[in-house]
């Protein structure tokens, strides 16, 4: 589940067409389907209904990880096409991690010219001239481009990210942003100010629960025990077995008794390919863990 640069175009249109599960197992998926518990049936039904609920004021998810490799640009982008999927309003999705953007090659985003912030008519009342500094991906989902362009040139700090940014947000009924590593610069501060809800993504293995543990302690220490209260933590498997001494019930349970919820994306062989997501490829288990994340991150952003 890999946040890497996109393969060369030898072998892109290769691993992009590899499903998450195997043939084996979508075929026997198929055959029990008939016979699947009444539960089975429903719990997709109630967590589409409650990702449509209506929204006064759109909501802003932060993704990020506490520190170290983790595939935040993989979860933000799951999160971003389920909210897209089952939302009848629009999602923006913005990528603020430092280098080298690794949300817009999981989205599929392409070259378009979009001119993003700098575009005259980014400041505009009028959404249809907003849209023409956006990069539309697929329906409903549009991205916000040269993020990394503008930090790097020093062009987006957290003042212009609070003039500029956050008023584009009020087209959109969800926001997910991609912040990367938990940096401690004003920019970052202010992408986390301005979240209904966190995502913190770890490897699935003892130092990323470890890690998840110190960031928790730090925000007791300092006067933000309530924070973990909006906080999901994702435990993210990059490889088949990657920890096979990490016991995850343990450490979920522990996790929770802060507040947060704490789910985890097993390995995904379509994900494991570091190109674009194809919602239709991706595996049955981690269809359904994205759709359970997004739900439980529009239910503590409210």
């Amino acid at each position: 589940m890999h946040d890497s640069a996109e393969p060369s175009a030898g072998t892109a249109a290769t691993r992009a067409a590899r499903h998450g599960d195997s043939l084996l197992r979508r075929v026997g998926r198929g055959a029990a389907r008939p016979f699947r518990p009444p539960e089975d049936v429903l719990e997709p039904v109630r967590l589409g209904r409650e990702l449509q609920r209506s929204l006064v004021t759109g909501r802003r998810i932060v993704v990020s990880r506490p520190q170290g490799w983790a595939a935040e640009s993989t979860v933000t982008a799951l999160l971003a096409l389920v909210f897209a999927h089952y939302r009848y309003d629009r999602v923006l999705a913005l990528d603020l991690g430092p280098g080298n953007s690794g949300l817009g090659p999981r989205l599929g985003a392409e070259a378009s010219g979009a001119p993003g912030l700098a575009g005259d008519a980014i400041e505009s009342d009028s959404f249809g001239d907003v849209a023409h500094c956006l990069e539309g991906i697929g329906e409903g989902l549009w991205l916000l481009p040269g993020l990394q362009e503008e930090m790097a040139q020093g062009r987006l700090d957290a003042g212009r990210y609070r003039g500029a940014v956050l008023p584009l947000t009020r087209f959109f009924g969800t926001t997910v942003i991609d912040r990367a590593a938990d940096m401690t610069d004003g920019l970052n501060r202010a992408a986390q100010a301005s979240a209904h809800a966190h995502v913190l993504v770890v490897p699935s293995t003892r130092d990323g629960a470890a890690s998840i543990g110190r960031a928790f302690d730090w925000m007791a220490a300092n006067g933000a025990e309530t924070l973990p209260n909006r906080i999901a933590v994702v435990f993210t498997e990059q490889t088949r077995g990657q920890d096979p001494a990490f016991d995850y019930p343990a450490s979920a349970a522990i996790l929770r008794e802060s507040g947060a919820e704490v789910f985890r994306l097993g390995f995904d062989r379509h994900l494991a390919e570091g190109t674009r997501i194809d919602p239709s490829r991706i595996s049955a288990a981690t269809h359904a863990t994205a759709t359970r994340i997004a739900a439980e991150c529009l239910r503590r952003s409210l």
